[in-house]
């Protein structure tokens, strides 16, 4: 899931990591994400005509949790808290509901405000946020926001010259994965080495939606049971494809029970400390 995730989304990530930290929490909860959003992204919040301030919920939030004095280095590691992580599954679910590729900043506010008992729903619905309404508005932005995200890609302005790293032989910028690797190395802590193997699929018949939760094929009449149906995962971090072949580099990786990891991702970036060292392989 965390590939799909656009480049502010996974900033967003970051910077509830380093709120985490500033307030001494030992956790990153879904109100850090909430502040990692509006520290970050702000023009999201006026297409979909929110009027909130990033001052605003911080002295909310510090105001309730009553900070440690002490602030937590940046090098340590900080867990996901669960609503954090359901912050992101119904992020994922929201934007596989509108047919969307990426998981962006909008479909994060959205799994910010599906749980009411979620601290960033509280903080939201004080500010007269409403999930129903915000929905809404999000699937009539996705078509405009997607066509500003294609221009931004083929944008001809100049960038600074990013940080690169080679993954099966390809050059993969260090940014766009760098996240994604934390995040996996938290969410959930356990991995095994695994042979990839088709997996059974249920799909709604009257929509395009599908899941892996087998127990919605008890409803026969809205949903379709497929026996193998899902014939290839991708590497959460590189892309690379993993299926059922004697090919251990494509046949073989590493599972958490959410997200598939190729070989060399997982040795490199998940089970090793790569980005806290200085790597002759960045470039």
């Amino acid at each position: 899931m965390f590939e799909r995730f656009t480049e502010k989304a996974r900033r967003t990530v970051f910077f509830a990591r380093y709120e985490a930290s500033q307030l001494g929490s030992p956790e990153i909860t879904s109100e850090h994400l909430l502040l990692g959003l509006l520290r970050d992204d702000k023009a999201v919040l006026r297409h979909l005509q929110l009027n909130i301030e990033y001052e605003t919920v911080r002295n909310d939030v510090v105001a309730r949790v009553q900070p440690s004095a002490l602030k937590l280095p940046l090098n340590v590691d900080l867990p996901l808290a669960d609503d954090a992580k359901l912050v992101l599954k119904f992020a994922m679910e929201e934007a596989d509901r509108l047919n969307m590729r990426h998981i962006g900043t909008e479909h994060l506010l959205l799994g910010m405000l599906q749980e009411a008992d979620f601290s960033s729903a509280k903080v939201l619905a004080r500010l007269g946020a409403d999930f129903e309404s915000l929905q809404a508005r999000v699937a009539k932005m996705s078509d405009r926001f997607a066509a500003q995200e294609s221009i931004a890609r083929y944008s001809h302005a100049p960038v600074k010259r990013p940080s690169i790293v080679e993954i099966h032989g390809k050059k993969v910028i260090v940014d766009a994965i760098q996240i994604t690797a934390l995040l996996l190395k938290q969410l959930p802590f356990y991995w095994e080495r695994r042979q990839w193997r088709p997996r059974d699929v249920v799909y709604e018949k009257n929509g395009k939606r599908f899941s892996f939760d087998i127990s919605l094929a008890q409803d026969a009449e809205r949903f379709l049971l497929v026996k193998g149906g899902w014939k290839r995962d991708q590497c959460s971090i590189c892309t690379w494809e993993l299926f059922d072949t004697d090919d251990i580099s494509h046949g073989v990786g590493y599972t958490n029970g959410l997200a598939w990891v190729c070989q060399e991702c997982y040795e490199r970036f998940v089970a090793g400390d790569f980005f806290s060292s200085a790597y002759a392989d960045i470039t």
